[in-house]
């Protein structure tokens, strides 16, 4: 007797954004649970993502006419609404999953426009683990908030732990702001965030770390301010900006640990700010996360 797949709800959500025939290839797949991407593409099988690695699906190759046709779902068949987006290479999702695109890129007058003849897409699952933030919580602890970076190499789950740190501060009854650049981390929908972000916090969606920065600092007053993914130096002046009115900055990067983040020119300038004086550091440990507190030479006290 086939015993019955365990259906997670978060996939399942992402899902919708594929072929119908697609979806229902893969809303039958086992340990959904646990994984973080759905990989299709071009001429090759579905892949999947978990913290174990890839690995390839045992169903018939994805092809460009699909490809287009998940664009096309994503974008819910009106792709021209979701230009700033594709200018970065990606649809945002209700729920706060991403669409991730490659192909040939669309540029006009030197300026990416968007992707063009899809060669592969992205489906970034999105979920709010549960146990993070027991683990993190003496971290945070109970006084006013105080800076952090966060460093992993991508899908280490960096956004799930800003998020769990957001909510964490927020409900002992300080004022946060979360510049959600890309959606993901509170997926607001008409307004109410999808993930639980704190009861003291105030999302800005869809807006660059800079402008998002210099509009929350003006209008409301944050204890912390949240960013996810430094990765360009106008994200390294919004945290300046922080910096110089005194709030305290929750901020995620692509690194190892903080040697390697030091020998990058873009992070030098982040810690050259002298902003942050702790960083968490998430690793890989039994097919699960781990995580370590590191004390920053120079960070504030």
């Amino acid at each position: 007797m086939k015993m019955e797949v365990k259906q997670d709800k978060a996939y399942q959500q992402a899902l919708t954004c594929l072929t119908p025939l697609r979806a229902a290839q893969l809303a039958a797949l086992e340990g959904q649970g646990i994984v973080e991407e759905l990989r299709l593409r071009a001429g090759r099988p579905p892949a999947v993502k978990t913290a174990a690695g890839e690995r390839a699906l045992d169903l018939a190759a994805v092809t460009p006419q699909e490809l287009r046709e998940t664009l096309s779902r994503a974008a819910r068949y009106s792709v021209h609404s979701y230009t700033e987006s594709l200018k970065n290479g990606f649809v945002p999702l209700s729920g706060g999953h991403r669409l991730g695109l490659c192909g040939t890129v669309a540029a006009e007058n030197g300026q990416v426009i968007g992707v063009r003849g899809l060669s592969s897409v992205n489906l970034r699952v999105a979920r709010q683990i549960e146990g993070v933030g027991d683990e993190i919580a003496p971290w945070v602890g109970d006084g006013p908030p105080r800076s952090v970076l966060l460093l992993s190499p991508p899908g280490y789950g960096k956004t799930t732990l800003l998020r769990e740190w957001v909510r964490l501060v927020s409900d002992k009854g300080y004022t946060v702001a979360v510049a959600d650049e890309r959606s993901e981390i509170a997926a607001l929908s008409d307004g109410v965030p999808q993930f639980e972000v704190g009861r003291c916090t105030d999302v800005l969606e869809a807006c660059g770390k800079k402008q998002a920065a210099l509009m929350l600092l003006k209008t409301m007053s944050p204890a912390l301010l949240a960013f996810d993914e430094i990765t360009a130096p106008e994200d390294v002046e919004a945290v300046s900006l922080c910096a110089h009115c005194g709030t305290a900055v929750l901020a995620s990067a692509h690194a190892e640990g903080v040697e390697d983040l030091a020998k990058r020119p873009l992070y030098r300038a982040l810690l050259e700010l002298h902003l942050f004086e702790r960083a968490v550091v998430i690793g890989r440990k039994d097919g699960g996360r781990s995580y370590r507190m590191v004390r920053l030479e120079g960070g504030a006290c």
